[in-house]
């Protein structure tokens, strides 16, 4: 009900109650019975901030950015869904979601190609991967020659 422009309390907590921020696009993605379970039922405070992880995750994924950040963050969500580390099950879990439904979708997902990293976004990981040897690099000489790997890459 509607009072004076604004929503009444009851009507604000039953919105509430089911709100996850998340993409239509997504939960397209998801499919219809994963989309439902993150939008149908009321759930505590704890497993919408759960939820909320798993969703970011997919959303980071799914992204066509060539930004680097994100790009980033696109490898990082990908790993996280197929290594299926006892973090990701735990975050699952405390969603009150299979950790196999999730990663059995992202990777259906992967396979279809609905997810795919882009010639630049790889170009990123690359970039990325290099630096990390290059700071674990022991000696100078190896250093030097992932340096030239690196400039390589910035042409």
């Amino acid at each position: 009900m509607i009072i004076n422009g604004l929503l009444s309390l009851e009507l604000r907590e039953r919105i509430n109650d089911y709100y996850v921020n998340y993409s239509p696009d997504l939960l397209k993605l998801l499919g219809t019975n994963l989309a439902a379970s993150f939008v149908t039922r009321k759930r505590p405070p704890e497993q919408k901030l759960f939820q909320a992880i798993i969703l970011q995750a997919f959303e980071d994924a799914v992204s066509k950015s060539g930004f680097k950040r994100e790009t980033y963050w696109k490898e990082d969500s990908h790993k996280w869904f197929l290594e299926n580390s006892k973090d990701f099950q735990k975050t699952c879990w405390l969603a009150d979601i299979d950790p196999s439904i999730i990663r059995e979708r992202y990777i259906h997902l992967f396979k279809q190609g609905e997810i795919e990293f882009t010639e630049l976004q790889k170009s990123w990981i690359n970039y990325r991967e290099c630096y990390r040897l290059y700071r674990e690099a022991k000696t100078k000489e190896e250093r030097v020659e992932i340096k030239k790997r690196i400039d390589k890459l910035n042409r």
